[in-house]
């Protein structure tokens, strides 16, 4: 019987079915590391109809179907060599018993996603092998899947121990989560580093230490010499030897750290992966404007792109406040209406409007205070310290803090209301979230 039929076990079932959920479930692991299915790369899953020997495939080829990730389609094909399927030296590539199966990323290089598709395809066959298609329920692997291909892609290439990554972004220092940088070289498949640094370094070690679980105590006191514009760098024996103020040599792994479980690491030169909200997220290539926009519901349509740069410029500022705050934007109206409304119940303190995009370094000040700021589309306060009222009809979330469900709250109760607004809730955890009529977005604003 063919190894497709076995894993179906059912005549009366065609193969068609087994293959497009397949693609299915790999194109729901995607939307786990992608915050948007639109940035989705498009991917083909080409499966080998028969099993043929190698002499059997040279005289008959080798009959393949394929299904794409747009297309309820299974397409069919005979070829004589694999190399001949449509971009195949950019795809990866896995064999089971002379099956294969062509994944199309259309990737210049290997990457992180290339051992993610490995750690899920091994388990997808192990679970359709001990439990048939029909019954496979694969979608509480997917974060584990993801975090091992993630492991061994940095691991191999960079000896960088993402477990260490994540214990250090979960400890403080006298009180504050991490804020830094480290420079890590790369590694050929032989062992022997990869990355040459031009530049020297601005401060040397004496007696380097192991970037290491082993040395988490020293490592956490050192990374607090760093920040976005200095970075440790780390030596071909993995251990920390100084600071450098500069950029990354070719091939060099560029990891930022900036908040409780939050960090970015670039490699490849330009590619990036982050990992925050408890979740892996692959970037793609598009403005801050662009995600500002998304978050902000209806507000967000009516941005120019300029106003979006001016409210990311003000968000930005406001994070770097301590204890949290909260943003309430909106169009001018609403929000001088607004702002009337709760100074004149005492719910606010008024004050004369400033233009908060054009200065900037009062942010932190304004914010200092319990309560929420109040400002339109351009950046214009005159409302600090506001007390948000709210319906308590409208449903909470447990598991967050008072500052995010009065934002809920409040935003929603003004809808019903017929005004429109986004609540930027800044958390002490360094975690931002905007609150729209439509829904809650996270932010991310990492380097």
């Amino acid at each position: 019987m063919n190894f497709w039929d076995q894993i179906i076990n059912d005549a009366d079932t065609p193969r068609e079915e087994l293959f497009l959920k397949t693609r299915d479930l790999y194109g729901n692991l995607l939307k786990h590391l992608y915050n948007d299915p639109k940035n989705i790369p498009d991917f083909r899953i080409h499966f080998a109809n028969e099993q043929r020997t190698l002499e059997q495939g040279l005289e008959c080829g080798y009959s393949i179907s394929t299904v794409a990730w747009h297309s309820s389609k299974v397409n069919y094909a005979i070829v004589k060599d694999v190399s001949e399927i449509d971009n195949f030296e950019n795809s990866y590539t896995w064999f089971h018993d002379d099956l294969f199966v062509v994944f199309d990323f259309c990737e210049d290089a290997i990457s992180p996603l290339l051992f993610i598709t490995r750690a899920f395809w091994e388990d997808l066959f192990r679970q359709y092998d001990v439990f048939g298609f029909r019954k496979v329920r694969i979608s509480h692997m997917y974060e584990t899947l993801i975090a091992s291909g993630v492991s061994q892609y940095f691991h191999g290439f960079y000896q960088l121990d993402i477990s260490l990554i994540q214990t250090l972004s979960a400890l403080t220092y006298e009180g504050d989560y991490i804020n830094c940088s480290i420079l890590i070289p790369r590694y050929d498949h032989t062992g022997e580093r990869r990355t040459k640094r031009n530049g020297g370094l601005d401060v040397s070690f004496k007696e380097p230490v192991p970037f290491a679980v082993s040395h988490l105590r020293q490592v956490r006191k050192l990374v607090e010499m760093s920040d976005k514009d200095i970075a440790l760098v780390v030596n071909q024996q993995g251990k920390i030897c100084g600071l450098s103020a500069s950029k990354p040599a070719a091939y060099e792994c560029y990891l930022r750290m900036w908040g409780h479980l939050s960090w970015t690491i670039t490699y490849n030169e330009n590619k990036k992966l982050s990992y925050y909200n408890a979740r892996y997220h692959i970037h793609t290539r598009r403005s801050h404007d662009v995600q500002i926009t998304k978050s902000f519901g209806k507000i967000g349509e009516s941005l120019t792109p300029e106003q979006s740069a001016r409210i990311e410029a003000v968000i930005r500022a406001a994070s770097t406040q301590s204890h949290g705050t909260i943003l309430i934007i909106g169009g001018a109206k609403d929000s001088a209406s607004e702002s009337k409304r709760l100074c004149d119940a005492k719910s606010a303190t008024g004050i004369s409007s400033v233009r908060l995009s054009e200065k900037m370094h009062l942010i932190r000040y304004l914010t200092a205070i319990d309560g929420a700021l109040i400002m339109d589309t351009d950046c214009s306060c005159s409302c600090i310290g506001a007390i948000l009222d709210g319906d308590f009809t409208a449903r909470g979330n447990p598991a967050r803090g008072a500052r995010f469900n009065s934002t809920v709250r409040y935003v929603r109760r003004r809808a019903e209301l017929g005004q429109t607004f986004v609540g930027i809730v800044l958390s002490e955890d360094g975690t931002i979230d905007a609150v729209s009529e439509e829904g809650v977005e996270r932010i991310n604003l990492s380097e």
